[in-house]
């Protein structure tokens, strides 16, 4: 049927009779009213042009802000560890969201320095699993990516000044979803995880819920220096 409306519509149209003129003006009126107008990006959307898996935080880009969803979160997502990697954690609603291992490093690299401020990049050579390009900052954070996805994370003591946000604020200390952190005690790990600790090469460590790290004792008191999830360059 197409393609006898394109011969019809081929041919001069002073050649046609006035009512064969009706008919071809009339199909063509119909099928221009079928087609589907081509569809517009959302005036000022801020997450126009950045592509983040399924699931995963989206960056307001806008007005140099964060967001963990378009216009839901009036303040910055906060960064928390997580067993299966990092996860966004909005302080008005308490929604949280994974930014999971597997996400691309360029991706992981545009969330976390909308969050952070600029990482330092490298790559360590001399990994049990190989070379692995790492993000770090100055708070004693580092991310890993192998074959350039985001692979692991490490946090130990940073001896540097706490770090400030765009508004001068110090940003918010990084712990896991419940709390612990560098610093926390090894009572406050046993009461929120049932952490199996041990003695190892590397002292005492401890596992929980996709967690390990490190405690400076063995007393209740101790306090935990080290933490890391994933694939990372720990030496035994």
């Amino acid at each position: 049927m197409a393609g006898v409306i394109i011969a019809a519509m081929t041919k001069p149209i002073r050649s046609l009779r006035p009512h064969r003129l009706a008919t071809v003006l009339l199909v063509t009126a119909l099928l221009a009213g079928c087609q589907q107008p081509a569809e517009k990006p959302a005036e000022g959307d801020p997450h126009a042009g950045i592509e983040l898996p399924p699931g995963h935080p989206q960056i307001d880009l806008s007005q140099g802000g964060v967001a963990a969803e378009a216009g839901a979160a009036q303040h910055p997502p906060v960064m928390s560890l997580d067993g299966e990697g990092l996860r966004l954690v909005d302080p008005d609603s308490g929604a949280t969201r994974p930014l999971a291992f597997g996400v691309p490093l360029d991706q992981l690299k545009l969330v976390t320095e909308k969050l952070k401020g600029p990482a330092e990049a490298g790559r360590a050579e001399e990994c049990g699993a190989g070379p692995l390009a790492y993000l770090s900052w100055q708070d004693g954070l580092t991310l890993y990516a192998l074959d350039g996805l985001f692979a692991g994370w490490a946090l130990d003591a940073a001896d540097s000044p706490a770090a400030k946000g765009k508004d001068g604020k110090p940003v918010p200390k990084l712990t896991t979803i419940s709390g612990i952190g560098i610093g926390s005690t090894r009572a406050q790990l046993l009461d929120v995880y049932d952490a199996k600790i041990e003695q190892t090469t590397l002292g005492t460590e401890f596992n929980a819920a996709g967690l390990s790290g490190i405690l400076d004792g063995t007393g209740a008191k101790a306090k935990v220096t080290n933490l890391w999830s994933g694939v990372n360059c720990v030496f035994r």
